[in-house]
């Protein structure tokens, strides 16, 4: 029987996961060995979306950064500033909407993202984006010309580079089926949404000793 063990050879804090499922939700056992604490952390913060809203769009995405060494990338500093400034700009426009129409939905605004290092060295995020959807139901069109989810994310991410809009072209990928609506009434659709984020919790491509923190979670 092959060796497991069950703590992360790099962060003994960190406790690994072999499993099939976790907390009976599937998991994309081919990336096995996960973290199980990052695994939590991602249960707990979809269960808080459930708590706040009947249905909750979900979104996954990757966030890059140059090619070049023009934006500093040895620190959680950029991805803060991501996440302040998508919060921010998804809030305004939901109060600019409830001021236009008195009964527009609100959203809480809950994240889960992981940092990896990929084979050339760089680092990279995934993310995903919790949103009530009676507020919003879809990301949106790349090349709409209203402002939508798509573009406030690619504008957050320019801002948190401090690079012209133009130039994040490219530095946000949005995969293939990566949008959900969840509810506690559909539980496939959990599973296929779970095995889909349980992505940013696999132990590969993860580095510790850098004082950098790879994963993060909404609080409350």
């Amino acid at each position: 029987m092959t060796y497991q063990p069950k703590r992360h050879p790099d962060n003994s804090n960190l406790h690994l996961h072999y499993e099939s499922t976790f907390r009976e939700r599937s998991v994309l056992t081919r990336h096995a060995p996960f973290i199980t604490e990052y695994l939590e952390g991602i249960h707990e913060t979809t269960q808080l979306a459930l708590r706040a809203h009947r249905q909750v769009f979900a979104v996954r995405f990757d966030l890059h950064f140059p090619d070049d060494d023009s934006v500093p990338a040895s620190d959680n500093t950029v991805i803060s500033k991501f996440v302040d400034s998508l919060t921010f700009r998804i809030q305004s426009a939901r109060e600019r909407s409830r001021r236009l129409n008195g009964t527009a939905h609100q959203t809480d605004v809950r994240w889960c993202w992981a940092r990896e290092v990929g084979r050339e060295g760089r680092p990279h995020y995934h993310f995903v984006l919790l949103l009530n959807k009676d507020a919003y139901h879809t990301v949106g069109r790349y090349d709409s010309a209203r402002e939508n989810t798509y573009s406030r994310i690619h504008a957050a991410w320019a801002g948190a580079l401090r690079i012209p809009i133009d130039d994040v072209n490219g530095l946000v990928h949005i995969p293939e089926n990566a949008e959900y609506h969840l509810s506690q009434d559909d539980p496939a659709e959990m599973d296929q949404y779970f095995v889909r984020v349980s992505y940013l919790c696999k132990t590969a491509t993860k580095v510790y000793g850098n004082r950098c923190r790879v994963f993060g979670c909404s609080r409350g």
